[in-house]
């Protein structure tokens, strides 16, 4: 679709390509639910990407070298915006860079975090480079007029890196509403299978799949079956973890998910898994980790980590990532988890709940304009 070029755009919202699950779901939330003449999307990647489905909006605009030649054009939509949305920040520092050298860009521009953008932007590598890419990333993060909180958790971990002064919201994505997953729910059969175990959600090495292959070995000889999804992230690691696994455990035994499923059938499956196993410290993998607690699975994680103290403190049982491999088998395959799904993860979960986060943010948002 040829790009628009609205010479005033009340809510302009960015995407980087990255995740078009959330892409999709969230723009077509706003089209149908909020007034589609005040909302405008731009998205770094082609309308050939066949995750996208969004190219048949009025209101999407596709800019895949919004970086290099297309930067001026990118420039005039963040010109003629009132409020900027910039759903995590993904860009290259010297994209960053040229729009901090407008502040009147900055003093309306709201960043939406992912959870990477806000827990491991910061560079470790030493050397002056890698000192100015930070100061810029931080800088830029300073700059913002206000902070919107996918996870209530993570608003801690921002005030502990940029303060309290930066007005902090709170909106989240819902990238398959549990109305939907509800109707993807199969027939109990009462058929006797291996217990379906799911380790991790990506490529990786947040997930610590390999300490946690050693500790699921203790179970090599039970009947299970260990799904492994690497269809996207490190590539190198992929093939680590691949390794390991095939080291650990007979073929029949493991299902390394290389290829991408398409998101309704990945939730059909995640209704097949009995024990899921996140060995995560910061917010990552929700999608996977809030379906798995809507369907009432057993899911670990660790008990210290920002998820494990979240859902503890909110009613939602969770089991600690440090038992597996001391626990039987029989503790391990248990579940006596509750008949009802926590009233967190419904929430989260909620299309109408999300809708109403986002109409407290854009009304949020003109009043802090207006001040």
């Amino acid at each position: 679709m040829e790009n628009l070029h609205p010479k005033k755009i009340k809510y302009l919202h960015i995407w980087n390509g990255s995740n078009y699950a959330t892409i999709n779901n969230f723009t077509i939330l706003i089209n149908k639910n909020f007034d589609p003449k005040e909302h405008f999307f731009v998205v770094r990647d082609t309308p050939e990407n066949p995750k996208q489905e969004i190219s048949k909006y009025r209101n999407v605009a596709w800019l895949p070298r919004a970086e290099g030649i297309e930067y001026s054009v990118f420039l005039a939509y963040l010109e003629a915006a009132d409020h900027i949305f910039w759903h995590a920040v993904g860009w290259n520092f010297r994209t960053l860079f040229r729009v901090l050298l407008h502040p009147s860009i900055m003093k309306k521009s709201y960043w939406v975090e992912w959870g990477a953008d806000l827990y491991h932007w910061r560079r470790e590598e030493k050397g002056l480079r890698h000192k100015i890419v930070n100061k810029i990333n931080e800088t830029w993060r300073k700059k913002i007029r206000g902070a919107i909180m996918i996870f209530p958790a993570d608003e801690a971990v921002f005030v502990s890196q940029f303060g309290e002064e930066i007005p902090v919201l709170h909106a989240g994505y819902v990238a398959f509403p549990c109305d939907k997953t509800e109707k993807l729910r199969p027939v109990e059969t009462g058929e006797k299978r291996p217990l379906s175990i799911l380790l991790g959600h990506s490529a990786t090495p947040k997930c610590n799949h390999l300490e946690m292959l050693e500790k699921l070995s203790k179970y090599r000889d039970e009947d299970i079956v260990i799904h492994i999804p690497l269809s996207y992230g490190d590539a190198g690691y992929a093939g680590t973890v691949e390794k390991k696994a095939e080291e650990l455990f007979p073929q029949e035994k493991l299902h390394i998910m290389k290829e991408p499923m398409a998101l309704p059938d990945y939730i059909g499956f995640l209704w097949t898994v009995d024990v899921a196993v996140f060995d995560v410290y910061r917010q990552i993998a929700l999608g996977n980790i809030e379906q798995l607690l809507y369907m009432r699975k057993k899911v670990y994680l660790p008990r210290d980590s920002i998820l494990g103290k979240y859902y503890t403190d909110n009613d939602t049982e969770i089991f600690d990532t440090s038992l597996i491999g001391e626990e039987s088998f029989e503790e391990f395959a248990k579940n006596d988890t509750r008949k009802d799904p926590p009233e967190c993860v419904v929430k989260h979960l909620s299309e109408r709940s999300v809708i109403t986060q986002w109409k407290v943010v854009f009304a949020a948002a003109e009043a802090i304009k207006d001040r």
